[in-house]
């Protein structure tokens, strides 16, 4: 079969550069296999898979139907020793190009046309097994080397999966994973093949996911798909998206369990930074405006609760960079940023930066709290700071308020802790304002 410009109707379609890229990888492969169709048919068959693949992606079709494009591949006789792998890859590339389909939705469709191909090709198996088992005596020595031929290329097809890939029996035992699964968490094929599935726990793991295991152990469903953390065997964490499916027998009897494996580690790692960064200011490490405020919301949801606020200001810091220096400047606020951290030592307490040398100490559920806070601040301020081999002594403007989550709105105590702030400032000492009479 060949990708020429010919190749086909579905030529220059919305997806045409999935199939050219289908056809080109099967095309590459080792002719070990026979295709019973033109070479037309054969173009028509991976346009008409690709389309609907391509629509099953966006559309939610159920599992049970994309598993029935896998079994059309492998029913057309596309049964190769590389024909999975290579289809596994090019279909895993273009989920990874469309930035619509989520890597659970690819996942989950990977896995189902990897178990409708697997079924169907087991299925081809057993019925060319069965037709050589009947052959006759005088042709018993080809049929051993057919059967040894089937079930080398049935493995061949297993290990070359361009992803993770196992297979257990139904009391959790692995019986086989390929070169990709055993790697990713460093053994060997034979060493992974001796644990049970359930050795391969971690502390991380979802409370939901090992029930949602034994419900497909137990023919319930058919498919899951979860995110779940692997544990490496240098003790290191591998997070990975991870597809399990249900292999039936004839009779419709769960037999096997197939798992698709896909490392993410480095896709979380970098959407925790993200989160971090986003809730975080990037100088002191402490909450961000955007944190601060969620944090402040969420202790007015209960209007019985009493809020009290802490706002800080460092006096004289634009003295400080003036002097010596932005440098010098950026590491006070780190100390002190850190010793106000120090002092939001109880239950649900959050300092915050809000912004230049501004910092706001939220205590929810606040009685006597917030007092106790504001006098760890002044306490905290009256020892010097030792900043690149200068001591320096800088204090701070503390204001308050405090009042219930029903007297006032959030607005209006960040208002009147800041307001408090500007007038312990101004008049040297620390004054108390609560937004209303409680």
């Amino acid at each position: 079969m060949a990708s020429d410009s010919g190749g086909g109707p579905e030529q220059g379609g919305p997806h045409a550069d999935l199939v050219d890229q289908w056809v080109a990888a099967l095309d590459s492969g080792a002719r070990d296999h026979v295709v019973p169709m033109s070479r037309d048919e054969a173009f028509d068959l991976i346009a008409g898979l690709a389309a609907r693949l391509q629509a099953a992606a966006r559309s939610g079709e159920s599992a049970e139907q994309v598993a029935e494009l896998g079994a059309q591949l492998a029913r057309a006789h596309f049964v190769g020793d590389e024909v999975l792998g290579r289809s596994v890859s090019v279909l895993n590339a273009y989920f990874a190009r469309e930035q619509d389909i989520s890597g659970a939705r690819a996942a989950e469709l990977l896995g189902a046309f990897t178990t409708g191909y697997v079924r169907a090709f087991r299925s081809w198996l057993l019925t060319e097994q069965e037709s050589v088992r009947v052959a006759e005596i005088t042709a018993r020595i080809r049929v051993q080397e057919q059967l040894r031929a089937s079930e080398a290329r049935f493995r061949a097809v297993f290990a070359q999966a361009g992803i993770g890939t196992g297979l257990s029996d139904m009391t959790g035992r692995i019986i086989e994973v390929n070169n990709a699964f055993a790697t990713m968490l460093g053994y060997t094929p034979e060493e992974m093949s001796a644990l049970e599935v359930t050795e391969l726990g971690h502390p991380e793991d979802d409370p939901g996911m090992w029930p949602l295991y034994a419900s497909v152990l137990r023919g319930d469903v058919d498919n899951a798909q979860m995110e779940k953390a692997y544990p490496h065997r240098d003790g290191r964490t591998v997070w990975t998206n991870i597809n399990v499916s249900l292999i039936r027998d004839e009779r419709g009897v769960p037999r096997y369990t197939l798992i698709l494996v896909e490392d993410i580690s480095e896709r979380r790692a970098l959407r925790e930074r993200l989160h971090y960064r986003a809730h975080h200011d990037q100088l002191t490490g402490l909450a961000n405006r955007s944190r601060f405020f969620d944090a402040l919301t969420a202790a007015f949801t209960d209007p019985d609760s009493r809020v009290g606020l802490c706002y800080v200001d460092l006096d004289h810091f634009k003295a400080v960079n003036d002097t010596f220096g932005h440098a010098v400047g950026d590491e006070l606020l780190v100390q002190a940023a850190a010793r106000l951290d120090d002092c939001a030592s109880g239950f649900g307490q959050l300092v915050a930066r809000m912004g230049g040398d501004e910092f706001v100490i939220l205590v929810p559920n606040s009685t006597a709290e917030v007092d106790e806070v504001a006098r760890c601040v002044r306490h905290a301020f009256a020892l010097p700071f030792e900043v690149q081999g200068h001591r320096l002594t800088v204090t701070a403007s503390v204001g308050i308020a405090e009042e219930y989550a029903a007297h006032t709105t959030a607005d209006d105590l960040l208002q009147a802790a800041d307001y408090s702030m500007y007038w312990a400032k101004a008049s040297g000492r620390r004054r108390r304002t609560d937004t209303a009479a409680g």
